[in-house]
């Protein structure tokens, strides 16, 4: 049963990570929900939420949280997303972006909560991007592999699912924490230059944005693959430059070089958007977005 006043009792699974922070606050107390949250070294403690740690390797803890939390929805961010990482490790890769996430998809399947999976472009061959929703998934790397085997495991394990693709995601982090934007601002700042690939192609998101998306998969049944990034396809020396304009910084130290192989990633979420009703900002939006909550920090 839900508490008095509470829409949707919310499971976020690695909500303390970078974008599960964002998910966290923006549907706990605000949105009516009843959010129950995991963390796997640290808790925040400061969103509104009820936090409990789980290790996905450990299936009993899975078991154990679902006993307690009895979701109505299931937002599930935690992985093992650093591709270099899963590559010298693909077992523990596996154990925890596969086996665990099937395990989650079957739990939601007991306990009739839907299940919306946050996974990425890396299960694409990054020949021909940006990708649509229905193009062949043909990962290239462990991450991809391990991310695509378990959308696999999602759609053919839970009977109500939404599995949601991004693109590289940049904002405000927790401190101590970093992506993109924030570590480029700073390299520029001290005057140190940024070697920008003109053959890498993404299509960056500011994360609430992303959120956006999330929120709106939360709030209505919407099955099947869904695509939500920025409405940019930009190489990262192109994002490089554009993050040191509006910064007000000095784009000349973003250097153009050349990645040892071509990488065209990113991600065409056109028909995602119209469908969620979600507008579809780009890069120049999304870092106005996050310049202007640099005064909220």
């Amino acid at each position: 049963m839900l508490p008095a006043g509470c829409t949707v009792r919310v499971l976020i699974i690695g909500a303390s990570g970078f974008i599960g922070r964002y998910v966290s606050r923006r549907l706990a107390a605000p949105a009516g929900n009843a959010v129950v949250s995991t963390y796997n070294s640290r808790a925040p403690g400061d969103d509104g939420a009820s936090w409990h740690r789980v290790e996905l390797t450990r299936l009993a803890d899975l078991d154990a949280l679902f006993a307690s939390a009895q979701p109505d929805v299931v937002v599930h961010l935690a992985a093992m997303a650093d591709v270099g990482t899963a590559e010298r490790n693909p077992d523990v890769a596996t154990a925890v972006n596969v086996t665990a996430t099937e395990r989650i998809a079957r739990l939601c399947e007991l306990h009739s909560a839907r299940l919306i999976f946050v996974s990425t472009e890396y299960v694409f061959d990054a020949r021909n991007g940006p990708y649509a929703e229905d193009d062949t998934a043909a990962p290239t790397t462990q991450y991809g592999l391990t991310k695509f085997k378990a959308e696999q495991a999602v759609a053919g394990l839970a009977s109500g699912w939404s599995i949601l693709r991004t693109s590289i995601v940049y904002g405000w982090p927790a401190p101590g924490r970093r992506n993109f934007v924030p570590m480029l601002v700073d390299l520029l700042r001290n005057g140190e230059p940024y070697h920008g690939p003109t053959n890498v192609y993404r299509s960056p998101v500011y994360v609430e944005h992303l959120v956006d998306g999330i929120a709106r998969l939360v709030e209505r049944e919407d099955e099947g693959i869904r695509h939500v990034a920025g409405a940019d396809w930009v190489t990262m020396y192109d994002f490089g430059v554009t993050v040191a304009e509006r910064f007000g910084l000095d784009s000349n130290l973003v250097i153009p070089s050349l990645a040892p192989e071509e990488d065209r990633l990113g991600l065409d979420c056109e028909r995602t958007m119209a469908g969620l009703g979600l507008p579809y900002p780009g890069l120049a939006d999304g870092l106005a977005a996050m310049l202007e909550a640099a005064g909220r920090r």
